[in-house]
């Protein structure tokens, strides 16, 4: 895939931000009085880019998510008790940050309030991603593709070739 299409397919995932926006679950940090952010996808002569309040807007994001050690799949940290989350929140976010990080990917289930604490709190947008989108496979899918036109000669071939005479 040639860069400058990777570059607009991430431009158009990026844009989910906006649902986000208008929703108003991002804020921006330290203000007293919480405000959404103008995030568009400007497009001009030099090509498609990302806005946020006006300025080019680089996506660093990554996957998020969070299991202690010891804890499996089944574990619910938006479960636990409160002053827990926002300590592990503040603790790991903060290593995002440093890390250059301004965008999180998270499943479903995350709180709005969790949403709008780490905007508010560590300037990190987040993307929620939806389980039903994670697919592209719908039930007229085939699960593999069909086989190439040469193994079926080959596996018609071998299989009358090795039939046993009839006796």
């Amino acid at each position: 895939m040639s860069p400058i299409r990777t570059l607009a397919l991430r431009l158009a995932a990026v844009a989910s931000l906006a649902p986000l926006a208008v929703m108003g679950l991002m804020a921006h940090p330290g203000s007293a009085v919480a405000q959404t952010p103008e995030i568009k996808v400007v497009t001009d002569g030099s090509g498609s880019r990302l806005q946020v309040d006006g300025e080019d807007f680089m996506v660093l994001g990554m996957n998020w998510d969070y299991f202690p050690v010891g804890t499996t799949y089944s574990y619910n940290f938006w479960a636990q008790p409160d002053d827990m989350i926002q300590a592990a929140l503040d603790r790991e976010m903060s290593l995002l940050k440093a890390m250059g990080v301004n965008s999180i990917r998270q499943y479903a289930g995350v709180p709005p309030r969790w949403v709008r604490y780490i905007y508010e709190k560590h300037g990190i947008f987040t993307v929620l991603n939806h389980p039903v989108a994670s697919t592209s496979r719908t039930p007229t899918t085939p699960t593999r593709p069909p086989a190439p036109r040469w193994w079926r000669r080959w596996r018609r071939w071998s299989v009358c070739s090795t039939a046993s005479p009839a006796s």
